[in-house]
Formats: C-alpha cells, sequence, structure tokens
C-alpha cells in the first residue's frame, strides 16, 4: 500500500458500504457536518475506514474531526504511530 492514501475516495467508498450512499461531491475543504448523513452514520463510516485501512483513531482526536483534510491528517498520524 502506498504511504499516501485517497482520503476522498477512501470515505466515499466506505460511507457506500455502511450507507449505500453516493457521496461523489466530496473534496478534502467538505466538512463532515455538510453531509446528509446523522453523526452515528458518520462514526460508523470512520470506523468503516479504520478497518480498511487497518488503522485505529484515539477518540480525543475524532472528536476534532471536522473535513475530509482533517481525516487524512488523523490517518497519517495514525499510520505514523503504528
Amino acid at each position: 500500500m502506498s504511504d499516501e492514501i485517497d482520503v476522498v475516495k477512501t470515505f466515499q467508498e466506505a460511507a457506500f458500504e455502511v450507507s449505500g450512499r453516493r457521496l461523489e461531491t466530496l473534496t478534502l475543504d467538505t466538512k463532515l457536518s455538510e453531509l446528509e448523513l446523522d453523526s452515528v452514520l458518520v462514526l460508523e463510516v470512520v470506523s468503516q475506514v479504520e478497518q480498511t485501512l487497518g488503522v485505529r483513531f484515539n477518540d480525543d482526536d475524532l472528536s476534532h474531526l471536522t473535513t475530509m483534510r482533517d481525516l487524512g491528517e488523523l490517518i497519517r498520524k495514525s499510520r505514523r504511530a503504528a
């Protein structure tokens, strides 16, 4: 697996797996609060991202997650810590 992850694509695939929704207009600057997903569903999608990439996010980091760009940084941080 490459060091660089396509965060948008990974989130889109996870969202489709979890909810059946296609989030085609997602960008790195898309805010999670702007998605038509409730907070529980967002956490399920993030959990699917963790499983897909083999990483774990701590609760404190998740509480600061607002955009896809933040998620990308969180993935890089988690991969460095592994």
